[in-house]
């Protein structure tokens, strides 16, 4: 009965979708000036303040310390810029936004976040810097559950000395769980209720939740991505990529299907800057990757030139890593 429900199991009508849920999402986040803006709402609407010189990476994969421990990938990676000039120094924020539209993974999200941070850290701590220089960690998990069950809307947590708790412990981490449904205190002030309306409208992103700017703003964006040529096309090859990893439950399988998918995101952003006639250096600094890496799909994508076919390039892109690997193991 269980294996008949599974085989029928529908995906959710394009017009119903939100920004909650990953593919609308990651689709927002791979229109860079659309991304960018979506992503300063969201900086701003939370913090209530107003948001300096961004930059953002969407889908970022932070590879494990080693080859045996699994690596992350963040929804959306984000500098600030606190000084005017825009450049990488100890004046900026780091911030991780993160939508989860299920609540599998409920009970381990305090340590997902802790395991999150140290990856960040390990990455952001280039050999011999101080650690003084680590920039403010902010982590925002957006979520359509209650995590902590306090019927909340805000929960934050941080760092104390528990045998002294009025003694300040700055380890520059914040780690910030919006529920989506949750309750505003009674005295909730302006930017608390727009934090509300913000929220409101990502978990159902309908026209009754348009309620202020931000939210009228975020709806034309959602509507603009939603036409887009072949939106409807990728989002059915996500969903049955997705149903036939939920079929097969292997761990394996799991692994390449989810390789697969980070590979794809990247490739799309990749084809939108090859069409603008980016170069292979601006590229990888923009997307903060491996020079190299992007020059071997850029030499794969130059004969899908001016089209870009992200699943063409895709599939051939991740054939020669194959034959790469069986080479080298041969060796």
């Amino acid at each position: 009965m269980e294996e008949r429900k599974l085989n029928t199991r529908q995906p959710k009508p394009l017009e119903e979708l939100n920004v909650i849920d990953d593919f609308l999402f990651n689709e927002i986040m791979a229109d860079e000036e659309k991304g960018e803006e979506v992503c300063r709402m969201i900086i701003g609407t939370v913090l209530d303040r107003e948001v300096k010189k961004i930059t953002f990476t969407p889908q970022r994969t932070i590879p494990g310390i080693s080859e045996r421990k699994h690596g992350i990938r963040l929804d959306a990676f984000i500098k600030e810029f606190h000084d005017e000039n825009g450049k990488d120094g100890t004046d900026i924020s780091v911030y991780d936004v993160e939508p989860d539209n299920t609540s599998e993974e409920k009970n381990s999200l305090p340590k997902r976040s802790r395991y999150y941070g140290d990856l960040i850290d390990v990455k952001l701590l280039d050999t011999g810097v101080d650690y003084d220089d680590l920039p403010e960690l902010v982590t925002i998990f957006i979520l359509s559950y209650d995590p902590f069950g306090a019927g909340s809307m805000y929960y934050e947590a941080g760092t104390v000395i528990k045998t002294h708790p009025e003694i300040p412990y700055n380890d520059g981490v914040r780690r910030i769980y919006l529920y989506t449904k949750g309750k505003v205190s009674e005295n909730a002030g302006a930017g608390e209720k727009r934090l509300k309306n913000l929220l409101m409208y990502i978990n159902n992103s309908t026209d009754s939740n348009v309620t202020d700017e931000i939210t009228r703003r975020l709806d034309q964006i959602v509507k603009i991505t939603k036409e887009k040529k072949d939106f409807g096309v990728r989002y059915m090859k996500s969903w049955l990529l997705e149903k036939k990893l939920k079929e097969e439950g292997r761990q394996e399988g799991r692994e390449e299907g989810r390789q697969e998918g980070e590979w794809l995101a990247l490739l799309r952003m990749i084809c939108r800057k090859l069409a603008k006639g980016k170069s292979v250096v601006m590229i990888a600094d923009e997307l903060e990757e491996d020079e190299e890496t992007i020059k071997e799909i850029c030499e794969v994508a130059k004969k899908y030139a001016p089209d870009y076919d992200a699943e063409a390039i895709c599939k051939e892109f991740m054939e020669k890593m194959k034959e790469a690997e069986k080479e080298e193991y041969i060796v």
